[in-house]
């Protein structure tokens, strides 16, 4: 693995990919920490029923190389999610559905389900249930100013936050976020609560749909790079082929996911 650039380099790149972002926008007003948390969960949730494939790209330490594809079903309204692995082949079928609260893991190999919790990694990764659900930032966190980064003339702002609920289901009992003038996130790090870093993720770029039911455009992440601090390895997700249209709700069953393996 190459060694992992300094904060200031991460950001200079993030820096040129600001038109990427939202040039077309002018740079929001500067909102207090909890009402920015909001803004951000506003912009990133869809009314629309989500449909769409996550492609993630693992390099662990020792240089060793996977690819996974995950195929991921999602109803805002109800916080109904379905997520299940496509790819590799020993992994197809291995799913995770969230029904109110709970998460259940299925396994196509016995066919049993078993609960599990939301902050658990999932598909033999690193990667968790947040990495295919929608913002929940001002749900989960209160935030703390941090000042700003200037880096080649653009000044990121910083945010500490805290879990409301350090035993509930979020994966990182303080998280420290990174984000542009236009109020989009380029960083973010997960912490332990001891304060010790577990993951790394640098927001490479955005990308933006028309909500066909609020007639909004919405931002949506296009491609992170994520680093686990404890282990050294690092993962590209993608998220592509993202569809916004209304969803059968059987989708959102154990039924459904069992009858894909028969």
């Amino acid at each position: 693995m190459h060694a992992r650039p300094r904060v200031s380099a991460v950001l200079l790149g993030i820096a040129l990919l600001l038109p990427a972002v939202g040039a077309a926008a002018e740079a929001e007003a500067k909102l207090a920490p909890e009402a920015l948390l909001r803004h951000i969960d506003e912009k990133m949730s869809f009314a629309s029923d989500y449909k769409g494939v996550v492609r993630m790209f693992e390099t662990k330490k020792d240089g060793t190389k996977r690819a996974l594809e995950v195929n991921v079903y999602r109803r805002e309204k109800t916080r109904e999610l379905l997520f299940v692995s496509t790819q590799p082949a020993h992994l197809a079928g291995q799913g995770y559905l969230r029904i109110g609260r709970n998460l259940w893991e299925y396994d196509p190999g016995t066919g049993a389900w078993r609960r599990t919790t939301q902050r658990t990694n999932v598909l033999t990764t690193f990667a968790c249930e947040t990495d295919f659900d929608r913002s929940r930032l001002a749900e989960d966190y209160t935030a703390a100013e941090e000042g700003q980064e200037s880096v080649s003339g653009v000044a990121y702002r910083k945010l500490l936050l805290t879990a409301k609920d350090p035993n509930g289901t979020v994966p990182f009992a303080l998280l420290r976020l990174w984000v542009d003038p236009q109020n989009n996130i380029v960083k973010r790090v997960g912490y332990a609560p001891s304060g010790k870093p577990l993951r790394t993720d640098i927001v490479r770029s955005y990308q933006r749909f028309k909500d066909p039911v609020s007639q909004q455009q919405v931002l949506h992440y296009r491609e992170v790079l994520e680093t686990d601090e404890q282990q050294g390895s690092q993962m590209l997700v993608r998220y592509e082929e993202v569809e916004l249209a209304p969803l059968d709700a059987n989708i959102f069953t154990k039924a459904w996911l069992e009858s894909r393996m028969r």
